[in-house]
């Protein structure tokens, strides 16, 4: 994947929501995905070029597996999630928990999934960036406006 490519998928100014694949491509780095989610966090979001956020509920997830692991994980991990200054961690409010139910009830994705997008959704983002596969279908039915960029699929 060239640089241009991402570039043309995430233009410029473009507001994003990273869900938990995403961050954690980045942060394992040994995903097939990682040197995307690199160049999204490093090049676009931490340089100013494109806003950013993550639901709370990315936070829980990117927790589980340093936790699992030992102190040290856990530091490296609350040390990108609290001092990464371009990423705003959007709370899960009554807005977001209502939005998700209602896409539960559309389209039947996980609480945590629809939590996030809902995230994305009350926020007023304009790119989902994500590696799961069920989320392109789901998100149109409920938020045709709202785009979804999946790294997966810009390897293939």
């Amino acid at each position: 994947m060239a640089a241009v490519d991402l570039e043309t998928v995430i233009p410029a100014g473009a507001s994003l929501l990273l869900d938990s694949s995403a961050v954690l491509a980045y942060l394992v780095g040994l995903e097939r995905t990682s040197p995307l989610a690199v160049q999204v966090l490093d090049d676009f979001v931490a340089t100013g070029r494109n806003p950013a956020g993550i639901s709370a509920v990315t936070v829980g997830e990117v927790l589980v597996r340093p936790f699992r692991t030992g102190p040290a994980a856990v530091a490296i991990a609350e040390g990108f999630l609290r001092h990464f200054a371009e990423l705003e961690i959007i709370t899960v409010d009554y807005a977001i928990a209502r939005e998700s139910a209602r896409i539960r009830a559309l389209t039947g994705m996980r609480t945590p999934d629809a939590l996030i997008v809902a995230s994305a959704l009350v926020a007023g983002v304009d790119i989902v960036v994500t590696n799961d596969r069920s989320w392109p279908g789901a998100v149109a039915d409920v938020a045709p406006d709202l785009r979804v960029c999946r790294l997966d699929l810009l390897l293939e």
